[in-house]
């Protein structure tokens, strides 16, 4: 995968639980958090609220660590450490 791509805009939809994002080369990535989210293993079920807030507050952050290997695991492994 590409990590040099430049997000212009990202928006959370929630009536597709997705993630639309612009990447100003007349082109869209679009990220089912669903099948993002379900790479992912909780200590506790609840702690994908984490992963909802990221994608509804900071969607570019979201997709940036959904592009990365362990990137959405990580953020919530620290989210249970503080």
């Amino acid at each position: 995968m590409n990590n040099n791509l430049n997000f212009w805009f990202g928006m959370y939809n929630p009536a597709t639980d997705s993630i639309i994002v612009n990447t100003g080369e007349n082109a869209i990535l679009v990220f089912c958090c669903k099948e993002c989210n379900s790479s992912v293993i909780f200590d506790n079920p609840t702690d994908i609220v984490y992963l909802y807030r990221l994608a509804e507050e900071s969607p570019l952050l979201y997709a940036k660590l959904a592009l990365k290997e362990n990137g959405l695991q990580d953020y919530v492994d620290a989210m249970n450490e503080r």
